[in-house]
């Protein structure tokens, strides 16, 4: 139970970044990409609302869950086009209902803090380092976690942050670009329990002289773990996301993004095999400090 539990968080956590005003710059090409200057402290606000349809043991069940994650950015020190950040994880909340029964978690408050969850909280108020290039592609990282902190201190390791935060950096052009233009993203990552593949189209829709107008067509592919955790768990569960993001042209700082997801498929455990459907709105807001 535990591990779908934790496979329905990642699944929330797995989506990662609505308009433009104002005269555009048609035709001109912008160069878009990480440029915080040092000493600047940026905050993300994560707001998504996810269902969840499943079949276990010839019945329907249905599962509706919200979340919200806040977490602060600091550029502490610049080399380069590099910049090396501070990252702490203010907030984490959610709350899941299914078949009228609520789990609701809250690092805030210690009287909503269920067994179940006590490992997804423990990524609250750890902080950590990366080094990220002016591309968003991380260059190193400085996690500084007690390894005796039970499920965290896997979740901060090396690799963990870089497929962790990448996503949701790593999604600058590699050169200037026009209205029309378009790059492309594509990367393996794990979330949670599940380890999966994505594949992103970017399109600079229009810009004006502040803000870059940008449409976003990603696929979601899960592939094989080896995570031993999922040894008697395995996933084959396929699907798009589609959204668009409002990003800051002077310093690439994400202002507002909304995206939606459709994933399916099943999930399979011995003597089982549950079909799974998963559909969430999901809005993320960046506001300078």
């Amino acid at each position: 139970m535990k591990k779908i539990i934790w496979l329905i968080v990642s699944l929330l956590l797995l989506q990662v970044f609505s308009s433009c005003t104002s005269q555009e710059s048609k035709g001109k090409a912008i160069a878009l990409g990480f440029k915080f200057p040092v000493g600047t402290e940026y905050v993300y606000y994560i707001y998504s609302n996810q269902s969840i349809d499943q079949q276990m043991a010839g019945m329907n069940s249905k599962i509706e869950q919200r979340m919200e994650l806040q977490s602060t950015y600091n550029v502490t020190s610049a080399e380069g086009q590099n910049r090396k950040l501070n990252i702490n994880y203010d907030r984490f909340y959610i709350k899941s209902s299914s078949n009228g029964m609520n789990v609701e978690y809250d690092s805030r408050d210690p009287s909503k803090q269920p067994e179940e969850l006590q490992s997804v909280g423990k990524i609250v108020n750890h902080p950590f380092s990366i080094t990220v290039n002016s591309k968003g592609e991380i260059t190193d990282v400085q996690a500084n976690i007690d390894s005796t902190n039970g499920g965290s201190a896997g979740q901060f390791s090396d690799s963990s942050i870089r497929q962790m935060m990448e996503q949701s950096l790593n999604v600058y052009p590699a050169a200037p670009v026009k209205p029309g233009d378009i790059w492309q993203r594509s990367y393996t990552t794990n979330v949670g329990f599940m380890d999966i593949q994505l594949h992103s189209t970017y399109k600079l829709v229009s810009a004006n002289d502040s803000v870059a107008h940008i449409e976003v067509n990603s696929t979601v592919k899960s592939i094989p773990s080896k995570n031993p955790q999922m040894k008697d768990m395995h996933l084959e569960m396929t699907g798009t996301q589609t959204g668009a993001m409002d990003i800051d042209i002077k310093t690439g700082l994400i202002k507002d993004s909304q995206f939606k997801q459709d994933i399916s498929g099943k999930m399979k455990i011995p003597g089982s095999e549950i079909p799974m459907t998963l559909k969430s709105d999901t809005r993320i807001v960046g506001k300078m400090r």
